[in-house]
């Protein structure tokens, strides 16, 4: 028994005598900053990460704290984390002592809950950035990320106002900026907008009339085959009772039929919601490709 004991206070030595944890205790939060940004600038984000870390915990100093906040949520973004990111932002987002960094954490949190695809969050931080620090806001990166938001959250009102917020900012010459408000304008206004399908009214069609339904969502080739398959079936069962096959008739004829039946209904419906998310997803692709040119020009 002794001589496990004497092993076990060995390797405690050994572990306390050489562990890394007794040079970095040497070292101050400013200390492992610098480390974390030298890593950062050669690409080694997670290593830098991890330095930030160090450094937000191993300081008292509020400023300092949230310099290494903010760059450890920096290289959580390279690496693609933007919840952890987040999650950290919080931690300095109630220390409001210096403006221009608490500026910084709110911009940042909003970027992450908008590439998270929590857009009504990010717009409601974006609310508050512009509360607090209204002149700050009249920004490219601000107004970008706001008019974004507004196209991605389906609130066009809100990225139209954003788009010529962010027009003006630019100063472009007097032919170019009314160009960019015309296309604006034309952009946003709901008659640019893809016209929904009824899901309702898809399913309503393929009720009556089957593969109407399917025409009407935009899969002329679906409801052909749709109602091929129902004719055919049909078809197989009145074949199968002309041959005495009663059974075999019901059984399977008409057992397809209903299957073919009810599932072009559910199937026009689903289609018809399908076309709605591809041809938003479509429109939204130009409008912020629109936005993110704004900035080129």
């Amino acid at each position: 028994m002794k001589w496990i004991i004497a092993f076990c206070l060995i390797c405690i030595f050994l572990c306390v005598s050489f562990s890394p944890d007794k040079a970095f205790a040497q070292k101050d939060g400013s200390e492992f900053l610098e480390d974390g940004n030298i890593l950062f600038g050669k690409g080694n984000y997670f290593e830098a990460g991890i330095a930030f870390e160090r450094a937000y915990f191993l300081t008292s100093d509020s400023r300092l704290r949230m310099e290494a906040n903010i760059a450890r949520a920096q290289a959580l973004k390279q690496t693609g984390e933007f919840l952890k990111a987040r999650n950290d932002l919080q931690r300095t987002l109630h220390l409001r002592q210096f403006p221009e960094l608490h500026f910084q954490i709110m911009y940042e949190l909003a970027f992450c809950e908008y590439m998270l695809g929590n857009y009504s969050n990010a717009i409601g931080s974006l609310m508050q950035l512009k509360h607090f620090y209204p002149e700050d806001y009249f920004s490219n990166e601000v107004l970008t990320l706001h008019a974004l938001a507004g196209v991605m959250a389906e609130d066009f009102s809100l990225a139209q106002e954003k788009v010529l917020e962010l027009i003006i900012l630019n100063e472009h010459e007097t032919e170019i900026a009314d160009s960019l408000v015309k296309r604006t304008l034309i952009l946003f206004c709901e008659c640019s907008a893809p016209v929904e399908k009824s899901e309702r009214t898809a399913a309503r069609w393929s009720t009556f009339v089957p593969g109407t339904g399917h025409l009407y969502a935009g899969y002329p080739g679906k409801g052909l085959l749709n109602a091929g398959s129902q004719l055919v079936s049909l078809g197989l069962a009145a074949y199968m009772g002309w041959n005495n096959l009663y059974v075999s008739g019901f059984v399977v004829g008409l057992g397809m039929f209903q299957s073919f039946y009810f599932g072009g209904i559910r199937q026009a419906a689903f289609l018809a919601g399908q076309r709605n998310l591809k041809e938003m997803a479509g429109y939204k692709e130009i409008l912020k490709n629109f936005i993110l040119t704004l900035n080129d020009d």
